[in-house]
């Protein structure tokens, strides 16, 4: 189902030449090359098509440059990309000093400027973005627009789901989405931003509508080095943006606030703030929240259970609301909200016991978790988690330690190793566990879920935290298929238990 989508999606009958397609960009073209005529993008040279403009980008893991033959053997017309290397091609080779911001332009102007007809909501933050996303899709859709998506768990193009690969995709295929919705006359978009992508200017070009900031917290500083510069590359998104949306809770937030020149929005649960939210009630099928916005108050059931939840609801409610929804607007959309895949997602085969899958993999999104769950008073919580491999090893003691203070029984497992040694990293999770005895260290990570789920009895819950709706784990350099969700299933069915309806 999906090839067919992507070949719908990447089907353009748009013809450019070069000229009319790099026309004013600092660029250098070779002579007697401006009248090709361009067809399509493409920055992977396994997917060119005959009349592409092959990008060429040196990246993080593999140099762009070295593929130009393969590219120019698939029909590329031409090449973009940087200099630096001695390159050598039978078809023209067009230079840039700023290839990453050419590029932006570049699709912008081949896919007829999309993002500027239509409105585009960024998200970022640590955490919450893809909740946020999500619920304000919902939220619009609800209201009677047509809204698509863009972020970690996919992208939800005019109906259609499509692997995004990065919670945002590059340039030329974020560009291309956004142009697949104004083709089905769709109003607007949700797009998750990573600090990568904004660090790489891969939403170079996109007009923003809104840019919503949800919290920050430790996490890739791996790749920013520091909680400064990884705030810096967030700042990005709201340097020059109409209305921004923050999160008045969040002390980054507040720093942010003083940088932000245009119309602002605030969201708080603790102080006053254009949309003041609490809690009424919980349980574990939802809550009821209060809103407060404007001088009007309303309460509502909100079907998505955990606290953390409700700083997401009030994300995507204070952009709703700023983009020009009302209130009553927001709410109704909030209460139709439905389980979003991998964040507190339940699994429930009629067992006596809670099971819940979550992304939780940063030392703030995994105590929201334990903390959420701690509020449903479970008899014991049993939670499984991991440390991913070749990220931030700062974080690992430190989640080990919350762990270790919210938990019942811990099972400390494999989390995408990747290329380090799983017991390395589990030995630098562990340093943060003061109580061993509540500790299991099962490397194995299905066999650590089959572990947790049967020692679960009457009343306990059972968290399973770090991938959420990914279906696979990294173990050296190769992808396998895995699933959180598909082995608790597996063993609760071999338990006795059956799905329900």
């Amino acid at each position: 189902m999906i090839i067919p989508v992507m070949n719908e999606i990447k089907k353009s009958s748009r013809r450019l030449t070069l000229r009319e397609l790099l026309e004013g960009f600092n660029v250098t073209v070779p002579e007697d090359s401006y009248d090709i005529e361009i067809s399509g993008l493409a920055d992977d040279s396994r997917e060119v098509k005959p009349g592409d403009l092959f990008v060429a980008v040196p990246g993080h893991d593999a140099d762009g440059r070295k593929y130009i033959a393969e590219a120019s053997s698939l029909g590329a017309a031409a090449i973009l990309t940087s200099p630096g290397m001695d390159l050598h091609a039978n078809i023209p080779i067009v230079l840039s000093n700023n290839l990453r911001s050419d590029l932006g332009a570049t699709a912008d102007r081949f896919y007829g400027h999309p993002s500027s007809k239509m409105t585009v909501a960024g998200i970022t933050g640590t955490n919450g973005k893809t909740t946020t996303a999500f619920l304000l899709t919902t939220i619009f859709k609800t209201s009677g627009k047509k809204w698509g998506r863009i972020g970690t768990i996919g992208c939800d193009i005019a109906g259609r789901h499509v692997p995004c690969g990065n919670t945002t995709p590059g340039s030329i295929d974020l560009h291309r989405f956004l142009a697949f919705m104004v083709e089905k006359k769709l109003a607007g978009c949700a797009v998750e931003v990573s600090s990568h992508a904004l660090d790489q200017n891969r939403t170079q070009n996109i007009h923003f509508s809104s840019a919503t900031f949800t919290n920050l917290t430790q996490d890739h500083l791996d790749y920013h080095q520091d909680m400064e510069s990884y705030f810096a590359a967030k700042a990005k998104l709201f340097a020059d943006v109409p209305l921004s949306v923050i999160n008045f809770d969040d002390e980054y937030g507040r720093k942010l606030i003083d940088r932000i020149r245009g119309k602002v929005v605030t969201f708080s649960s603790e102080t006053d703030a254009d949309l003041k939210y609490g809690c009424m009630d919980s349980d574990m099928q939802g809550s009821v929240l209060e809103f407060r916005h404007g001088g009007e108050v309303k309460n509502f059931r909100f079907p998505l259970p955990g606290w953390f939840n409700h700083q997401n609801a009030a994300a995507a409610a204070a952009t709703a609301i700023g983009l020009g929804l009302t209130l009553n607007q927001t709410v109704e959309g909030l209460s139709q909200s439905t389980a979003i895949p991998g964040r507190l997602e339940p699994v429930d085969l009629g067992q006596p016991f809670a099971v819940y899958i979550d992304y939780a993999h940063t030392p703030n999104a995994l105590e929201k978790l334990l903390s959420s769950l701690r509020r449903f008073n479970p008899n014991r919580l049993h939670v499984v988690f991991g440390c991913g491999g070749d990220r931030d090893r700062k974080k690992r003691p430190l989640m080990g330690e919350i762990t270790s203070n919210l938990a019942d029984c811990i099972y400390l497992t494999s989390d995408n190793p990747r290329t380090e040694d799983p017991k390395a990293i589990i030995d630098d999770t562990l340093k943060g566990i003061a109580d061993r005895k509540k500790c299991i260290v099962i490397e194995d990570r299905s066999q650590a879920i089959k572990t947790a789920i049967s020692r679960a009895s009457e009343s306990d819950i059972v968290a399973i935290a770090g991938k959420g709706h990914e279906d696979y784990q990294v173990i050296g350099t190769m992808k396998k298929f895995f699933s959180d969700i598909e082995v608790a299933k597996s063993v609760l069915r071999k338990l006795g238990y059956g799905d329900n309806g």
